[in-house]
């Protein structure tokens, strides 16, 4: 169950945005993290005269069941500080970016309401804060179980805004259908630089060796690996560029997270996209897929794509 506050502005919507992108919802907490979110959430809604939605969650500190908690003086002060506060952001955004902005007070369960809200949007935007996953300011695995139970696409935001999104890192799994990942980038930044890089490693080479084989035939059996995965990246972009090059292919041999880390910074990313697979609870609870283990890990921003077909944020 939640509750809301809503300040809608007096925009009028557009009918239709050009790329697909036609409502942001930023999350904040009023931490300073939360502030860069909303800027760059304000940055790209007016890239893509998108509405941009500002979000804040007010958790009851008590166990009073909701309705009764809502009655107290202590939800009407929280409740009204809280709008006070996205009002004063939303006056932000308005000035820097002439966007149009409607701020959203809800109580309740964080999760079940950034869950419920993000349903419809097309990009959620979250704060990260420091080096870490956003859950250390989501509290405990809130961030975490958001990543892996929400299917709209989630930025990831670590750094204020500079400027749009110029220099992308796309890390790809030749195992899985990148179409929404590609689509993605080219909708969230159509003119910016995309690097594609695939991680590889040979899973034999240890039972070669331990058999005798020689150095000279793993040699071979490397760069024969090492063909093979090539051209299946290069046919991978050929389906997406159609005659016109607009991705930077990377092949590299090692452990994925270690050589996304290398390659974004050794290029400058500003952005890191990654797939997000669905799964089962059983591997939620057992394993952390590289997608969490790069969100976690770098300090760049990063969008997370569920590798789903998205009914908006792709390029029409």
């Amino acid at each position: 169950m939640s509750a809301q506050v809503k300040n809608t502005s007096a925009h009028e919507r557009p009918v239709g945005s050009v790329r697909g992108i036609e409502t942001i919802l930023a999350f904040t907490d009023f931490s300073d993290h939360g502030a860069v979110a909303v800027r760059r959430a304000g940055q790209l809604a007016a890239q893509h005269d998108a509405d941009l939605r500002v979000v804040h969650v007010v958790t009851p500190l008590t166990l009073s069941p909701l309705p009764a908690w809502l009655e107290s003086d202590d939800a009407r002060v929280r409740m009204a500080d809280a709008e006070a506060a996205l009002t004063a952001l939303a006056t932000q955004a308005r000035s820097r970016h002439s966007v149009r902005v409607e701020t959203q007070v809800l109580a309740g369960t964080l999760l079940d309401e950034i869950l419920r809200e993000s349903a419809a949007a097309d990009l959620l935007v979250l704060g990260a804060r420091g080096s870490g996953l956003i859950r250390r300011a989501l509290l405990g695995t809130t961030a975490l179980r958001l990543l892996t139970k929400c299917d709209r696409p989630i930025l990831v935001v670590r750094h204020d805004v500079v400027a749009s999104y110029s220099r992308i890192l796309v890390p790809v799994d030749l195992n899985d259908n990148a179409d929404t990942t590609f689509q993605a980038v080219l909708a969230l930044a159509p003119s910016a630089e995309v690097h594609v890089l695939h991680a590889y490693e040979l899973m034999h080479e240890g039972k070669l060796r331990m058999a005798g084989v020689g150095d000279s035939a793993i040699r071979k059996f490397r760069q024969a690996a090492r063909a093979r995965v090539k051209g299946r990246l290069l046919a991978m972009l050929a389906r997406h560029e159609r005659g016109t090059r607009r991705f930077n292919p990377h092949l590299q041999r090692g452990h994925a997270v270690r050589l996304i880390r290398a390659s974004a910074a050794r290029i400058q990313a500003d952005l890191i996209v990654m797939s997000k697979r669905s799964r089962s609870k059983l591997e939620d609870i057992l394993l952390g897929s590289v997608t969490e283990r790069v969100v976690a890990d770098v300090q760049n921003d990063v969008l997370v794509v569920p590798l789903v077909r998205d009914r908006k944020i792709a390029a029409r």
